[in-house]
């Protein structure tokens, strides 16, 4: 009990780094929950700047275009693809889209082939780009009726415009879309929090106890070195644990879900995570670092961890590169498994992205003991 007492005691002194990244993140979460409700509940009364790209020319482009036209900003320009995933990153624009040629001729023929035909990219860390994709389908699907129903096409692009200007089902809509999207907002931030606290506060008290001084003292003590470490890896897990519970109940508050099948699915791939994180910070404090580079480390990490993990950038937004070298994080398939929990996915569609994950900790696991075992010798 003696080292469990010392490692709270020398934890302590860490306490102003863990409130401060602790407080960072409740009010990032704060901040991204309250976005995502004002967001969603007013997207329909928002006009939104997009790009159209029409290789069709048919009518069913042009009345497409038109619709489109009324409610939101066409900004025009021959853009390139990398300008098209910045102005989607900054939010300049909400969706860029595409109607390829032969558009026209298969809606006319089939309206289901016609709208799967159409290239759509959003920023799928804002409401706004899913607003548009429903102005489409809501359209088109009108579009589609009436001209079933006899009327021509101009008649017909008028009656659906016209249906689509009542608004009596947005308040409704949109509060489903804000309980469906701020579950999934915060519980995608919320490894900075963990792997920032692991790493600012908890690592470098594991550091110290791994200090000369405190090995050379314990070396004459009548505890074993096994029995030590044993204290060590419990006061570590106990300290995880209760991070790991206040995370999840500040994101459960503030996305105003709890309990539901989802939610412990989001869960359980939040708890994977943050035991890889913990294996991490073992992993690390057999490297003879100093206490002191603890919180360059956390920051070097827990940035470039979320930046390329999607944490920070949706995942449709980066680029190719950035993807290949995230797909070797365990942040990178956190963000992979919220994104199927929120497309419907089960534990089953999430259990390659848990597995890659502990698969990650248990790698870096094995490197740290192994160099533990390597500066022991030599030393």
């Amino acid at each position: 009990m003696t080292v469990f007492k010392s490692f709270f005691k020398v934890l302590k002194s860490y306490k102003v780094s863990m409130m401060m990244y602790m407080g960072i993140m409740i009010g990032v979460v704060s901040i991204l929950a309250g976005t995502s409700n004002h967001n969603n509940a007013s997207y329909y009364d928002v006009s939104q700047n997009i790009v159209i790209e029409d290789e069709d020319g048919s009518e069913a482009s042009k009345a497409l275009i038109e619709f489109l036209g009324t409610k939101n900003t066409i900004k025009t320009g021959d853009y390139s693809k990398d300008q098209i995933t910045d102005m989607l990153y900054y939010t300049w624009i909400s969706n860029y889209i595409r109607i390829p040629e032969g558009f026209g001729e298969a809606f006319l023929k089939d309206e289901k082939e016609g709208i799967k035909l159409l290239e759509c990219k959003k920023n799928e860390a804002t409401a706004a780009g899913y607003s548009i994709e429903s102005e489409i389908d809501g359209y088109l699907n009108l579009l589609a009726g009436y001209v079933a129903g006899g009327f021509s096409l101009d008649e017909a692009k008028g009656l659906a415009a016209e249906s689509l200007n009542d608004k009596s089902a947005i308040s409704m809509v949109a509060e489903v879309k804000v309980d469906d999207e701020k579950l999934f907002t915060v519980f995608t931030v919320l490894p900075y929090g963990i792997i920032s606290i692991l790493l600012s506060a908890v690592l470098p008290v594991i550091l110290r106890f791994g200090s000369e001084k405190i090995r050379m003292r314990s070396a004459v003590s009548a505890m074993s070195s096994s029995k030590r470490q044993l204290y060590t890896t419990l006061s570590v897990a106990v300290v995880s644990t209760v991070i790991v519970a206040v995370l999840v109940a500040v994101a459960s508050i503030l996305s105003g879900e709890a309990f539901t099948s989802r939610w412990w699915l989001v869960t359980l791939n939040f708890l994977v995570l943050s035991l890889t994180m913990v294996l991490l910070v073992v992993a690390l404090s057999n490297f003879k670092l100093k206490p002191e580079a603890a919180v360059g480390i956390a920051n070097v990490i827990g940035l470039s961890f979320c930046f390329l993990g999607g944490a920070f950038v949706p995942m449709e937004v980066l680029g190719e590169g950035t993807k290949m070298i995230g797909r070797f994080l365990p942040t990178f398939w956190h963000s992979e498994a919220v994104l199927n929990i929120k497309n419907g996915g089960g534990f089953f569609e999430i259990s390659n992205c848990l597995l890659i994950q502990l698969l990650f900790g248990i790698m870096v696991m094995g490197i740290g003991l192994f160099a533990g075992k390597y500066f022991e010798k030599k030393s």
